[in-house]
């Protein structure tokens, strides 16, 4: 299998992972009422993103786009650092203890995101192109799916939020 399709199997394996670990979904059941609104908002805005992005970088990493690779390998840093700062017990905090289920899925995904990383590294398929440059073409489509996209975003974060602070 080619390099950039491991890529893109991975970086859409951890957007799936990363999404069944919502605050009041069936994995993440701590309490974080004890941060503001603003603060779980944030990361909420963050991990939504995170997701979102993975599943574009993987679409554009399938285009063989030569900045692909630098973007995969920055996702794979962070989805490692949202890990390990949760497993370690840095960030986000929780009188609640980690359920049992949450930490393999996050001791997997920093496993998954380890290997992203190797493989965004080492020799790949994508050829780099000079002349190649980050341009939109947008078109009525899709803007509206971008417009669907973003308003499902901000229902997650919303979800997410109102669960975490114990009201979801």
């Amino acid at each position: 299998m080619k390099n950039n399709y491991i890529i893109s199997i991975l970086l859409i394996t951890l957007s799936i992972l990363l999404t069944i670990l919502v605050p009041g979904g069936p994995v993440e059941t701590r309490d974080f009422s004890h941060y503001s609104v603003e603060i779980l908002s944030l990361f909420n805005i963050f991990l939504t993103a995170l997701g979102i992005v993975s599943f574009v970088v993987a679409f554009l990493v399938i285009k063989k786009k030569s900045y692909s690779l630098l973007m995969s390998k920055i996702i794979a840093l962070l989805y490692i650092l949202v890990y390990f700062l949760d497993l370690f017990k840095i960030f986000p905090t929780s009188k609640t203890d980690m359920p049992i289920t949450l930490f393999i899925i996050e001791i997997v995904s920093s496993l998954l995101a380890t290997v992203l990383f190797y493989f965004c590294t080492k020799k790949n398929d994508i050829k780099s192109d000079n002349k190649e440059s980050l341009t939109f073409k947008f078109s009525v489509y899709k803007l509206l799916i971008v417009f669907f996209i973003l308003i499902f975003a901000i229902a997650i974060i919303i979800f997410a939020t109102n669960a975490a602070m114990g009201q979801g």
